[in-house]
């Protein structure tokens, strides 16, 4: 056997080029895996954000009807179509992404001036479909395309598994992405311009741009130029201007004030027609509003504002409960206290207020807070909680129980309710922070025949021993049986009947010192026989805890739906087009 001959030994900078021509590809490799996660963060961190953006005009629920549905098909479209797709589209698509972002509040801009014409069911699809799932199919495309350099045998993942792991891994991510995004984007949202609707579009637009410079960016110029000088909804004095001057002249209502914030786009509308009236929006939906005293409004007798909607009025019906014991002394309204879970604009606490009553106000949005007291009038005398109803009553009802005399639980906004706030949990700390003689009133926006209002009537009577129900308004005259009865309802409760049942729960008569001069309470205060609903919880029927409010949640789409057409009806698409 011959000596083993031994291979020369290479010169060091011969050695040292090999070296680095190993690491090469894999230097290359984690540049194109950083790039891919990029395209995929913009993808993901975009889906909120449009989402935030249609919410105004179409409402945070109808907005989302369509949307995961057909983002997965997108993504899924970009993912497995890239093989066929390449061999017409230019290796440099990505560089048309930020194009796409930088147009996208262009195009929602003219789409929603036809929203009413649209409709709800598609109206948000055909808009997504213009904008955001171009830019989910390009990112992705791009991301695979980078991703297809990656040597997966490198990592020992299974040939097998090798073909789907790029595809599967990149929708995870961008579906992760979209999630957190979700939860954190609305808790930001108005406190900063760059952190704002049309802030967070040009963000994403600006990191695109960064991403893949190319001279393909000045198709941008002209969108760029529309959202900062020509779009009402940009969060600049120049754009509330604009908005202004459109809805003056073609609306007849004028944009007091407007934020964007935790529970929505906030702004305060008024109307300055003979019957002029001013309200508070949040999203697509109303939280209150009040009739202005103008001259005609003073000829017809209306001496102060006056609540546009009588749901708000009977909420203070719960003052004129009478106490299960007749013989007991009746206690001065100075002596009492009450609990406002849920502000609007103040019409029933501020009620509270005026009589003397000590009054504790939940509310989770600042914004709302503060267009309240600025432009509603709420009074400064109550103690402002601004947190989330679920915390404080959790908290309070473990260490200060039997604190209130009177509760009003008022949180239905956006055709849907926070579903954790009729819980039996929550409930029951209501239950436990009512004095024994208390009385508690929840309103409640729903149809007696779907069963997520039956849903949350069993979970109220199953807290409270004895319940009456009424609603707002009489039915329509041409209503009939299987017809849609969208309606708002004030139920009524009491902490202890005394073995008496509904029998429990009697109104005194409402004198002028109740009315206080306001129309409104003179036609709205007592509660009404003929509006009184006659419903008894079902035996054994299903109620909710923390850990069922699926069951609620599944029924928000039908409801919110309704509540977009309801709204359009209240005012003109052209009002809430505009923002």
């Amino acid at each position: 056997m011959s000596p083993k001959q031994k291979t020369p030994k290479k010169p060091k900078a011969a050695r040292e080029a090999e070296r680095q021509a190993r690491q090469l590809p894999t230097a290359m490799m984690l540049k194109n895996v950083g790039r891919a996660a990029a395209f995929l963060l913009i993808a993901g961190i975009a889906s909120p954000v449009s989402q935030l953006n249609l919410s105004p005009v179409y409402g945070s629920i109808p907005a989302s009807l369509h949307h995961q549905r057909a983002m997965t098909i997108t993504a899924v479209a970009a993912l497995i179509g890239r093989g066929s797709l390449k061999r017409y589209v230019s290796a440099s698509i990505s560089e048309y992404i930020a194009v796409v972002a930088y147009w996208t509040p262009v195009i929602q801009f003219f789409l929603f001036q036809y929203s009413g014409k649209l409709g709800i069911e598609y109206g948000p699809l055909i808009v997504e479909s213009l904008t955001y799932f171009p830019l989910l199919f390009l990112s992705v495309f791009a991301a695979g395309d980078l991703l297809d350099f990656i040597d997966l045998s490198q990592l020992n993942i299974p040939s097998s598994l090798q073909e789907i792991v790029v595809p599967v891994g990149s929708y995870f991510t961008v579906s992760t992405i979209s999630k957190i995004g979700g939860v954190i984007l609305p808790s930001v949202v108005g406190n900063h311009v760059l952190a704002s609707r049309i802030g967070f579009q040009m963000l994403i637009a600006s990191a695109s741009a960064f991403l893949t410079p190319s001279r393909v960016i000045a198709l941008a110029f002209p969108a760029i130029l529309h959202t900062l000088w020509a779009n009402p909804h940009h969060p600049s004095d120049y754009a509330f201007q604009k908005a202004n001057a459109t809805l003056v002249s073609t609306q007849n209502f004028t944009i007091l004030a407007r934020q964007e914030s935790v529970t929505g786009y906030v702004s305060v509308l008024e109307n300055y027609a003979d019957n002029a009236f001013r309200l508070l929006r949040c999203d697509h939906s109303l939280l209150g509003g009040e009739w202005l005293v103008t001259p005609s409004a003073y000829e017809r007798g209306q001496r102060q504002r006056e609540t546009i909607f009588s749901v708000f009025v009977l909420l203070e019906a719960v003052r004129l409960v009478k106490p299960l014991s007749a013989s007991a002394a009746p206690i001065p309204d100075s002596e009492k206290s009450a609990l406002v879970i849920g502000l609007g604009i103040g019409t029933a606490p501020n009620a509270m207020i005026s009589y003397g009553i000590n009054t504790t106000i939940v509310e989770l949005d600042p914004v709302v807070h503060h267009y309240a007291s600025k432009y509603f009038n709420l009074s400064p005398n109550h103690t402002a909680v601004i947190d989330d109803a679920v915390q404080y009553v959790h908290s309070k009802s473990r260490t200060s129980p039997g604190s209130f005399n009177y509760i009003i639980h008022d949180v239905f906004t956006g055709g849907a309710e926070p579903v954790y706030l009729f819980t039996t949990e929550f409930l029951q700390g209501l239950h436990t922070l009512l004095k024994d003689d208390g009385a508690v009133a929840i309103n409640y926006a729903g149809d007696l025949a779907l069963p997520s209002t039956r849903l949350v009537l069993n979970s109220i009577h199953a807290i409270f021993p004895a319940c009456r129900l009424y609603r707002d308004s009489p039915q329509a005259d041409d209503w009939q049986p299987g017809d849609p009865d969208f309606i708002n309802m004030v139920v009524f409760c009491v902490k202890n009947d005394g073995g008496k049942g509904k029998k429990a729960i009697k109104f005194r008569k409402a004198d002028d010192e109740d009315f206080r001069g306001s129309l409104a309470r003179r036609n709205f205060l007592q509660p009404k026989a003929d509006l009184e609903i006659r419903y008894e919880p079902e035996e054994g029927g299903q109620v909710m805890g923390m850990a069922d409010v699926g069951e609620l949640e599944k029924w928000h789409k039908q409801g919110a739906v309704s509540h977009w057409r309801i709204m359009r009806t209240v005012i003109p698409d052209g009002v809430w087009e505009l923002w």
